[in-house]
Parts: C-alpha cells; sequence; structure tokens
C-alpha cells in the first residue's frame, strides 16, 4: 500500500509525517519523516520494543548511543538495536531534517498519542505502554 497523503503533525517537538505505518506495512516497521527545529533534543531513552534506524536528510545531529557519541552529517545512518540507551540533538545553528525507521512498527501510534496534549502521568504511562524508558537528559 502507498501512503498518498502527507499527514504532518506536531509531535514529541517536532513536525513528524508518518509515512509507513503499522497498518501498511502488517506490522513490519514505521518510517517517519520527521522535521527537528534548532536546539531540539530528545532525552537519552531506551525502546524495549523496537530498534532504531535514523538517516540524516538535512542538517546535523550528535547521536549518542551505549557510552559512544558521533556526530552525524547528511547522508549519515545509524542502527540503534532495541535495548540500547540513545538520543540525539541538533547539532549547530539550523534545523534538521531525518527518516526514522523503527522495527517492527508500533512506535507511529506513540508519534499520534503525544500529537494531542499529553499530562506528565499520560505521558508515563504512554511510555510503558510502548516500551519506552526514558533515562534523562542527554550528556553535556
Amino acid at each position: 500500500m502507498v501512503s498518498d497523503t502527507d499527514n504532518r503533525l506536531h509531535a514529541l517537538g517536532a513536525l513528524v509525517s508518518i509515512k509507513a505505518s503499522a497498518e501498511q506495512t502488517g506490522g513490519a516497521f514505521n518510517l517517519l519523516d520527521i522535521l527537528l527545529p534548532n536546539r531540539y533534543e530528545t532525552p537519552l531513552h531506551i525502546h524495549y520494543a523496537e530498534d532504531v534506524a535514523i538517516h540524516i536528510l538535512e542538517g546535523a545531529l550528535n547521536i549518542f548511543w551505549g557510552e559512544e557519541r558521533k556526530q552525524a552529517e547528511i547522508g549519515s545512518f545509524f542502527f540503534q538495536p532495541r535495548g540500547m540507551p540513545h538520543g540525539f540533538r541538533v547539532a549547530g545553528q539550523s534545523s534538521a531534517r531525518i527518516l526514522y525507521i523503527t522495527f517492527p512498527a508500533g512506535f507511529d501510534r506513540f508519534v499520534l498519542e503525544y500529537s494531542k496534549p499529553i499530562s506528565d502521568f499520560d505521558a508515563m504511562v504512554s511510555e510503558a505502554q510502548y516500551k519506552i524508558e526514558v533515562l534523562g537528559p542527554l550528556p553535556t
């Protein structure tokens, strides 16, 4: 099935377009096109239910996984297996755009939940439901 719409939504502090949903891929994977604003950063966190792959389309990121930290430029690709602490922040003074792929699918539903106003309590429930553990801020 091909997605013929470009449904962009604001979620998790970024502009997200779900290119391949769980329903479209039979649960195999999700593909998200994400525009990250200048100074955007995730917390250090762990996905226990899916592997994550990131491909940098525009801008640059500092990517953290395990004890490592790498600068990711346009064209860089990173694979982060489930269970590995990771996170990223936009580097430099401009925004960044990434393709964010999760295997298997399901992360799209988490993103949809975060596209609506959500309380801190509901956020913790959602993180537990989708098996995501937030460890804290990224290292400096």
